[in-house]
């Protein structure tokens, strides 16, 4: 089963292009048809702008047009500069420039400059080649020349055509006149005028850069001179702080005997701070340390001696100890003498020791004296250096503007030499010669254009006519407005005679492989086109035929069977459908033989719900067997939706279509609505005929 879901697309379906070309042809010969039929608009219509060529080329005053070319450089032979490197000019800066030589050239100062060399005011030559009238007054406040130099201004500027030819620097200037040598003069005063305001204008703005650079050369001159002035006033300033030459240009620098100095008492300071942690070293020592074990004490040679003599003293007391008692007088000398000596030692020691610290004292101090001297000679040297960076400074600026002003200096020299011999940047190319053909008009493209725009605007009128035009006239229109095949015509008459229908309802009895249908809808796009009249008669001529006709008479808003028929009958179709009566209880005998009528009777509130039940059904079920047919009589398709309920129960269904009546489309909505519910339209009645009653084509005329 799932394979039954997958599709091969092998691309367009031959069936499909068939149709395809099949509609395109089909399209094609309608729009032939569309064409041939209304030829004679077609024809008319070239001919009539072919004839307004001819006229606009024998009444037009022939114009002759002039040419002349200049080309634009880059940059003005001989500029100055120009020799130097130039900066490449991109495609952007290019079309600007010839952008705005345009715009120059079309600008009103240019006309006023040709007006002015050519002499064109006050001249009535120019107007004659003009063809124009000279303004002959004033007009308001301006007076007459200045009205007649405003006409002149005008003509050159509306006549005057620029052009730039692809992406080329040639700008071509073409003037058109009746006057073929007053075109020439024009176009080669347009050419010289451009190129004296190019000249003018370079010369101009030679002499604004030369002011400008002036200028700008006194304004460095003076701000080299106050450069100079800044730096003598400053340096005589520093060489009379520093007593000497200033530091930074020959004289002495931070670097030469400051620096020296400074080198040595940072020696210096480095041997001061050595000798005075060596000095605090031994103080801290001598401080915390017994006195008699101070190595410096130790290498004392005084020292070395009281401590051998009383080495000897304690000896001899401990001798004389061993033979005599304490209070002996030579053991109390011996001890006198041992403590003299102790004395001696403990005096001497604290002397060594006293003067370790004084030593540490004096590094300290020497130390703090080495420190300030630096302190002060790096406060000079960071002066100096400073003197140094603003001498440096100054020089620099002195220098700046030195340069400055030369080469403004240079370049204004340069600039007044060249004046007076630059090139401007526009060049002559060609001049206008005088025309010998004219211009304009143009006989050939003329025609042409007339010739196409004939056939053009008669399309376009055979196509509003076919799009516009929905008056049906002939089995040709009514199969292109509506897709349908002519059953017949009926012509103009107050009352349609039987005999006339006789053809229509022969075609009838063929609508079908069976036949004459079993029941027929016949009803119209609007109101007043003869549905009524076409049902009546069409069943007094298949009566004729020997057909058993029942006319229904559907129309349950404005009935008229009942009237064509001459009958006055109290039930109808309403009755029988709302169940009050039998059918063939109201059916009624019309007169004729072999055709009866079933009338409207009385008239519902609304007929579309009894039209939408199936009322009807039963009803035609039960009449069917006794006619050989069932015309319905049906309201009109447009506006109301009984006949569109009323399609889907007949068989098939035949349109009554007025001759020459203008639908503007009602007639396509009115069987696209009818055939979307489900009616078989069998084809049309063409009714009201004017003219002859079996032509093909009303608007054929042959």
């Amino acid at each position: 089963m799932a394979e039954r879901s997958i599709r091969i697309d092998s691309g367009p379906s031959p069936i499909g292009m068939e149709g395809r070309a099949s509609r395109i042809v089909t399209t094609a010969r309608a729009s032939w048809t569309a064409i041939w039929r209304h030829r004679l608009i077609l024809f008319v219509t070239m001919a009539l702008c072919v004839l307004a060529g001819i006229i606009f080329i024998l009444l037009s005053t022939p114009d002759y047009r002039a040419t002349a070319s200049v080309e634009v450089e880059d940059v003005p032979a001989g500029a100055a500069g120009a020799g130097a490197a130039q900066r490449q000019m991109t495609a952007a800066d290019n079309e600007s420039l010839m952008q705005t030589e345009l715009e120059v050239l079309r600008s009103r100062a240019l006309a006023e400059d040709v007006a002015r060399e050519l002499a064109l005011v006050g001249s009535r030559t120019f107007f004659d080649g003009m063809d124009e009238r000279r303004p002959d007054r004033g007009v308001g406040s301006l007076n007459q020349r200045q009205v007649e130099t405003e006409a002149v201004i005008g003509l050159l500027r509306d006549n005057l055509d620029v052009e730039l030819p692809g992406k080329s620097r040639v700008i071509r200037i073409s003037f058109t006149s009746a006057d073929p040598v007053l075109s020439a003069r024009v176009a080669n005063s347009y050419a010289d005028s451009l190129i004296r305001a190019d000249l003018k204008r370079g010369f101009e703005s030679g002499v604004q850069a030369r002011r400008f650079l002036l200028g700008e050369l006194d304004g460095a001159r003076r701000d080299l001179e106050r450069a100079e002035r800044d730096l003598a006033t400053y340096a005589a300033q520093a060489g009379a702080s520093l007593g000497g030459p200033v530091a930074g240009r020959g004289g002495n620098s931070p670097d030469g005997t400051t620096a020296t100095r400074l080198a040595q008492l940072n020696a210096f300071r480095a041997q001061a701070i050595a000798d005075r942690i060596a000095a605090q070293k031994r103080w801290e020592s001598a401080r915390l340390s017994s006195v008699e074990t101070l190595p410096e004490v130790l290498n004392n040679g005084g020292m070395q001696q009281l401590m051998a003599q009383r080495a000897q003293a304690r000896a001899a007391v401990v001798e004389e100890r061993q033979f005599r008692k304490d209070a002996h007088p030579e053991m109390r000398e011996a001890r006198a003498r041992l403590a003299a000596l102790d004395d001696q030692a403990e005096t001497m020691a604290n002397t060594i020791r006293a003067s370790l610290r004084e030593q540490y004292e004096v590094a300290v101090h020497g130390e703090k004296q080495i420190d300030a001297e630096i302190a002060g000679l790096e406060g000079q040297a960071q002066a100096e250096r400073g003197r140094g960076v603003q001498m440096s400074i100054l020089e620099r600026s002195v220098d700046t503007y030195r340069l400055l002003h030369d080469s403004l200096l240079q370049r204004y020299r340069d600039m007044a030499s060249q004046a007076g011999f630059q090139a401007g940047r526009i060049q002559p190319l060609d001049r206008a010669a005088v025309p010998t053909r004219p211009s304009s008009p143009r006989i050939g493209i003329t025609m042409l254009l007339a010739s196409f725009g004939g056939l053009v605007l008669g399309l376009l009128m055979v196509a509003g006519r076919h799009v516009f035009d929905d008056a049906v006239t002939s089995a040709d229109t009514l199969a292109e407005r509506a897709n349908l095949p002519l059953l017949g015509t009926v012509p103009v008459t107050d009352k349609p005679a039987a005999e006339t229908f006789v053809p229509i309802a022969s075609s009838l009895l063929l609508a079908s492989s069976d036949g004459l249908p079993g029941s027929i809808l016949v009803t119209s796009a609007q109101e007043g086109e003869g549905k009524s009249s076409t049902v009546h008669a069409l069943a007094l001529a298949l009566a004729k035929l020997d057909r058993r006709v029942l006319v229904i008479d559907a129309d349950m808003r404005r009935p008229k069977q009942h009237g064509l028929f001459q009958l006055a009958p109290e039930r109808g179709i309403s009755e029988v459908m709302t169940g009050q009566a039998k059918a063939e209880d109201v059916i009624v005998d019309s007169g004729t033989p072999g055709v009866s009528l079933l009338p409207s009777g009385a008239i519902p509130p609304n007929p579309a719900e009894l039209l939408s039940t199936s009322a009807l059904d039963v009803l035609l079920a039960s009449v069917q067997g006794r006619y050989d047919t069932i015309l319905i009589d049906a309201p009109p398709i447009l506006g109301v939706p009984d006949a569109s309920l009323l399609a889907s129960k007949a068989q098939a269904a035949v349109l009554v279509v007025e001759w020459g009546r203008n639908h503007h489309g009602g007639l396509r909505v009115a069987v696209d609505r009818l055939r979307r519910a489900g009616g078989a339209i069998i084809g049309a009645v063409l009714t009201k005929q004017q003219g002859r009653a079996f032509e093909y084509d009303y608007h054929r005329g042959d």
